[in-house]
């Protein structure tokens, strides 16, 4: 960090790394098996980026649109396990495409103050870092913007 910016003059690349060190990501025509086994790698970060084969984002696939597409396919009652179970295994075989939701990105420029803006409104607890081509090179966590603003007030 750099600790003589005020949280208005940090910008995204200044924090953005300190607690997702690297971003999961998968190809948009991995399984939603291999998602899952990405996230369970970085829990913190709760979601896979989605990326084509020039590795452009595309999306995510995040922990709550699995857990709606769980919900929505088996209806969320009691006595439903052993169709829960079923229809785990089968939707671990398809597509991550099935579960993409789209994100909105920053880039290292960006103001903290606008990553802060676009969580608030999104309801996001952290933001894909691209570079100019729209290529992944990063998340911003939102516990770098506690950090930052942590840092501002310790003395």
């Amino acid at each position: 960090m750099n600790p003589g910016k005020s949280f208005s003059d940090t910008k995204v690349g200044d924090v953005a790394g300190l607690v997702v060190k690297v971003p999961m990501k998968v190809q948009k025509s991995a399984k939603i098996r291999d998602a899952i086994e990405l996230m369970l790698k970085n829990p913190v970060s709760r979601k896979v980026y989605v990326i084509d084969v020039e590795g452009n984002l595309v999306g995510a696939v995040t922990t709550e649109k699995i857990l709606k597409l769980i919900g929505y396919r088996v209806g969320v009652q009691e006595n439903r396990s052993m169709e829960f179970y079923r229809f785990l295994r089968d939707t671990l075989k398809e597509n991550v495409e099935e579960a993409v939701v789209l994100v909105k990105a920053v880039k290292k420029d960006t103001k903290l103050t606008e990553a802060l803006r676009i969580m608030i409104e999104y309801h996001v607890n952290d933001l894909p870092v691209v570079d100019d081509d729209y290529k992944l090179i990063g998340e911003l966590s939102s516990l770098e913007l506690f950090a930052k603003g942590k840092e501002l007030f310790d003395d």
